[in-house]
């Protein structure tokens, strides 16, 4: 009984990894287009957030996850640079192996990513429980790192939840209003963004830039979470990080996306009738003697 348990084990690891080599790879992503993207949301950073122009004030709560985009909804596209600059990283272009992918937003002046939080929805919430997440999901999901502007800055500088000057303990940097500044923040962050993980800095400037489009279009939070397809749908979205919770969504999409997916070709029909019977296989009970 225990052999066989072993060989189930063995045999159950290959046959995912199999599935996910071959139906992910077939997969195409159908994004929206970055032109769809909002790039000058509440004014900023040509003045301050405040109450008129706030998450609050505008959709009547915050985090405001997502951009309004629901489950089953095309993500839109998008291309960022790392801190240090390089070549830019688009979602298309990480999408392209058929890998799905986490989008996570965390800034510095954040309490929760601090690990600061101890009650759900912010006790799996930091850059630890992050980190954990990547080192168990980084070889079959591409978990991208996002940083836009600060929910907790110093003085005068204000919240973007509420547009009010919303300062403690862990408020210990200016809002920046640069480029170059942001990018400097996320230095910071990149000591505690596992080495498997993509960390990609919003835009930010004045009239020659175009300003945190990722964060105005599908972030609208401190700690927001979106998990997207292969085929570049949103499948799975949190208001606030949560390590257990986003774990299980990714295993759940890894597990089912190879017998939900619609067959493209005889050949994918075919491979995943071969699937399916092999699920039939794994999850039956042992047999007497067996």
């Amino acid at each position: 009984m225990k052999s066989r348990c072993i060989l189930k084990f063995r045999f159950t690891r290959s046959l995912e990894v199999i599935a996910c080599c071959l139906l992910f790879s077939a997969a195409s992503a159908n994004l929206r287009p970055d032109a769809e993207l909002d790039c000058s949301c509440f004014d900023f950073p040509y003045s301050n957030f405040n109450r008129k122009k706030n998450i609050k004030s505008k959709f009547g709560s915050s985090p405001h996850t997502g951009g309004g985009l629901n489950i089953g909804d095309a993500v839109l596209d998008f291309a960022l640079n790392g801190p240090d600059g390089g070549e830019s990283i688009s979602l298309s272009g990480l999408l392209e192996d058929g890998s799905p992918v986490l989008l996570l937003w965390g800034m510095w002046t954040c309490p929760a990513y601090q690990g600061l939080g101890t009650s759900k929805p912010f006790d799996q919430c930091s850059y630890k429980h992050e980190w954990d997440l990547v080192e168990e999901y980084g070889d079959r999901v591409k978990v991208v790192h996002l940083v836009g502007p600060e929910p907790h800055p110093l003085a005068p500088d204000t919240n973007f939840d509420s547009g009010t000057i919303r300062m403690n303990y862990w408020s210990t940097v200016r809002q920046p209003r640069s480029y170059k500044d942001r990018a400097a923040l996320a230095r910071k962050i990149s000591e505690f963004t596992h080495p498997k993980a993509f960390l990609l800095v919003d835009g930010l400037g004045y009239s020659q830039f175009k300003n945190q489009c990722v964060w105005c279009t599908m972030g609208l939070g401190a700690r927001t979470a979106l998990l997207i397809s292969p085929d570049g749908t949103l499948v799975f979205k949190q208001d606030w990080f949560h390590k257990e919770s986003a774990a299980k969504a990714i295993f759940d999409l890894l597990k089912n996306w190879a017998f939900e997916k619609p067959p493209e070709s005889e050949e994918d029909d075919l491979l995943q009738k071969k699937m399916a019977f092999y699920k039939v296989f794994l999850t039956s009970p042992p047999t007497n003697g067996g």
